[in-house]
C-alpha cells in the first residue's frame, strides 16, 4: 500500500515549519525513505519538564474563563488504591442559562497524548479540545494515567478503565456538587496520539463488557507496535508512513516510545497496547483525524 501524494507538504505547514525550526522532509515526491528507523535518544525527564511549561505557557493564554467553562479537579481511587488525578470541566452555569441549554451535559472521556511518558490534564487541550470548548457545551473528563516507564504496561489502560467506570459508569458522586447535569448515556472517548490509543482500548473493553459508548474521537491515532504491522501492509517491516517520517523525527520518536513502553517486544502485540490487532467488530462509530506527514499515518 503507498501514498504516493500524502506526503507532499501544504505550504501552510512549510511556513510554519520553517518559522519554527521544525524538520522539512527532502523526500516530497512521497517515496519511502532508504534510511534505517533508529530509535531517537532523549531524555524523557527534560522532554516532561520541558512540555509541562509549555502546557502552563498555554494555559495562561487560554484561560477556561473566555470560553465560560470551569474545570474542578478531584482524584479517584484504582484497583491498587493509588489516587488518579481526574479533572472535569464543564460551561459556565452562565453560559448554559445564556444558551438556553436545560439538557444534561453529553460526557468526552479524554485519556491525553504524550506517548504514555508525558503529558498532563493541560496537554489535550492544545491537541483537541480548545475548539469544543469553543464551540460546544460538554462535560470534559480528563484522566492523568500513571506514565512509563515508572510504571508497566499496562497501568495506564488500567487507570484509565478505573476512572471510566467509577465516574461514568457506577453514577459515582463526584458530579452532584458541580451544579450541572451529565448524561451518562451519551458518553464520548476521545484521545491524541498515544491517548488516542488508550481511548481504542476502552472502546473493545466497553464492547466485551456490554457497556455502551456513543462514539470514539481518535486524534492522530497510535494503535500498533511498529514491530508488529501486518506482513501484508508493510515494505521491509515498515508501513509507508514509518518510512517516508524518517526524515522529520517521529519514526524515531514512535520507536523509542515503543521501545521504552512496551521492552518486552512481545507485549506489543497485546490488543491492549496495539487495539488495531485487536477485535475490530461491532464497534461504536469512529471519528479518526489523520496527519499526512505522521509516522502514524497509515495505522
Amino acid at each position: 500500500m503507498s501514498f504516493p501524494d500524502n506526503f507532499t507538504s501544504d505550504p501552510d505547514w512549510e511556513a510554519y515549519a520553517t518559522r519554527n525550526g521544525g524538520p522539512l522532509p527532502s523526500n516530497n515526491t512521497g517515496l519511502p525513505s532508504s534510511e534505517a528507523i533508529e530509535p531517537l535518544n532523549f531524555d524523557i525527564n527534560q522532554a516532561r519538564a520541558n512540555q509541562a511549561d509549555d502546557d502552563l505557557e498555554r494555559a495562561d493564554s487560554h484561560p477556561l474563563e473566555s470560553v465560560r467553562y470551569i474545570a474542578t479537579l478531584t482524584t479517584i481511587k484504582v484497583r491498587d488504591g493509588a489516587e488518579i488525578s481526574v479533572r472535569i470541566s464543564h460551561p459556565t452555569i452562565s453560559r448554559l442559562q445564556q444558551d438556553k441549554i436545560t439538557a444534561p451535559l453529553p460526557v468526552l472521556f479524554v485519556t491525553h497524548g504524550g506517548g504514555w511518558i508525558q503529558g498532563s490534564h493541560l496537554s489535550e487541550e492544545a491537541w483537541l479540545l480548545w475548539h469544543l470548548y469553543e464551540n460546544f457545551e460538554l462535560a470534559v473528563i480528563s484522566v492523568e494515567y500513571r506514565l512509563a516507564p515508572e510504571h508497566k504496561f499496562p497501568v495506564w489502560i488500567e487507570d484509565s478503565w478505573d476512572v471510566l467506570e467509577a465516574l461514568l459508569l457506577s453514577n459515582n458522586s463526584a458530579f452532584s456538587d458541580l451544579g450541572v447535569q451529565f448524561d451518562l448515556k451519551k458518553v464520548f472517548l476521545a484521545g491524541s496520539s498515544s491517548g488516542a490509543g488508550i481511548s481504542a482500548v476502552l472502546s473493545q473493553m466497553c464492547r466485551d463488557k456490554g457497556l455502551p459508548i456513543s462514539g470514539v474521537i481518535l486524534n492522530v491515532p497510535a494503535v500498533c507496535d511498529y514491530r508488529h504491522f501486518p506482513a501484508e501492509y508493510t515494505t521491509e517491516g515498515q508501513i509507508s508512513s514509518y518510512r517516508q517520517a524518517v526524515e522529520t523525527y517521529s519514526s524515531g520518536a514512535m520507536a523509542m516510545v515503543w521501545n521504552t513502553t512496551q521492552p518486552s517486544e512481545a507485549s506489543g502485540s497485546d490488543p491492549m497496547a496495539s487495539p488495531l490487532l485487536g477485535d475490530l467488530s461491532s464497534l461504536p462509530r469512529h471519528m479518526i483525524f489523520v496527519a499526512g506527514q505522521d509516522a502514524l499515518r497509515d495505522e
